[in-house]
């Protein structure tokens, strides 16, 4: 959470890749992947009133 890659984590630990990591500690805080995401994706510009148009694919055979 402080900015440390996920491999030099691993890396410290033991491990030979960052599977195992992030099995075990990746559940520790999981409102640090909203908080990232939040912080570091640009603003779409989505709305809860904004207009949304209504998909036409192609229907199912």
């Amino acid at each position: 959470m402080a900015g440390v890659p996920m491999a030099v984590i691993a890396k410290q630990l033991g491990h030979a890749d960052t599977r195992m990591t992030e099995k075990h500690y990746a559940h520790l805080a999981p409102s640090y992947v909203a908080q990232t995401i939040r912080e570091n994706f640009p603003v779409l510009g989505f709305s809860a009133f904004g207009r949304v148009a209504q998909f036409r694919g192609r229907a199912a055979s």
